[in-house]
């Protein structure tokens, strides 16, 4: 049970991430937004682990799974999902990021010899049905708003998306080992995170953008920045990692992929106007995955 709360509460953290993250990631690029929100995060996540007294302890058969986890899963995934939030806003980006979770179900089936069960397979199909009601479904034809813009050409934020799942779904993959071993998950968080930021900015000089790009962003688009890397790339991420000592694969990745529904209430208060009732059967679905998936 405690780890279907982390793997929640880590799709509530991503759910506010995306809000902070789309308007620097369209004013800025998604390798420059990358660039500073993981130097923040990463900054955050040091802080985070004196604060807590976690262990810094990274034994050496561990590296390589995280390394091939922070380049597939952060450097690679995160590039991905901001391109495709670029262009197709964070609530679409959501149902395609959300599936991660089919595909890690997948994968831990394939590779690990994970069992999947029948309630387990019910609860992966009705819960990305019910993301993709919540999201496909969530738009009032009466509501303009930042968040519903589309950047053509459709198949770049689509196929962005896509790939953003694959990475997702790989590099938790990579870690389940890990973080069945007992390793702490902040030091897990801050070494993918570390990693990805040293090769996004080892790139800068070969960046073409890199010229346009603002080094140093204004007040307001730096707290954003901070916030997002907060809530996606450590506290969230942590959240994620400390389901994994426990959870199934599979299932902790559907919970955490239910941000597309979280993210409702959100839309609710920023546009106000009321989702249509087709979210909301979603977000049931949502809620029925859950249940099948701890009743399992």
């Amino acid at each position: 049970m405690t780890a279907y709360l982390f793997a929640v509460g880590a799709a509530l953290s991503w759910t506010l991430a995306s809000l902070f993250g789309h308007g620097p990631a369209r004013q800025l690029g998604s390798v420059h937004f990358n660039r500073l929100r993981m130097l923040a995060a990463t900054i955050l996540l040091i802080i985070m682990m004196g604060v807590t007294g976690a262990s810094w302890a990274l034994p050496f058969q561990f590296i390589l799974p995280i390394l091939l986890s922070s380049i597939i899963g952060v450097v690679l995934g995160d590039y991905f999902l901001f391109v495709s939030m670029r262009r197709l806003g964070p609530r679409r980006t959501g149902i395609l990021f959300a599936a991660n979770a089919p595909i890690a179900a997948c994968l831990g089936w394939l590779i690990l010899d994970e069992a999947v069960s029948v309630n387990t397979l019910l609860a992966v199909i009705s819960g990305f049905i019910g993301i993709c009601l919540a999201v496909i479904y969530g738009k009032r034809r009466d509501l303009l708003h930042v968040w519903e813009d589309i950047t053509p050409p459709l198949w770049i934020g689509v196929g962005a998306g896509v790939l953003a799942a694959i990475g997702q779904a790989a590099g938790v993959l990579f870690l389940r080992p890990v973080m069945e071993a007992g390793m702490d998950p902040l030091m897990v968080s801050l070494v993918r995170v570390a990693v990805g930021a040293m090769i996004f900015w080892a790139i800068l000089p070969f960046d073409p953008a890199r010229k346009q790009a603002m080094l140093i962003p204004d007040s307001k688009t730096g707290w954003m920045i901070i916030a997002n890397g907060f809530f996606g790339l450590s506290f969230g991420v942590a959240l994620l990692l400390q389901a994994l000592k426990t959870g199934n694969v599979a299932d902790v990745t559907i919970l955490s992929a239910t941000s597309p529904v979280l993210i409702l209430p959100f839309v609710w208060y920023q546009t106000g106007k009321c989702p249509p009732p087709a979210a909301w059967a979603g977000a049931c679905l949502v809620v029925l995955s859950a249940i099948l998936l701890v009743k399992s």
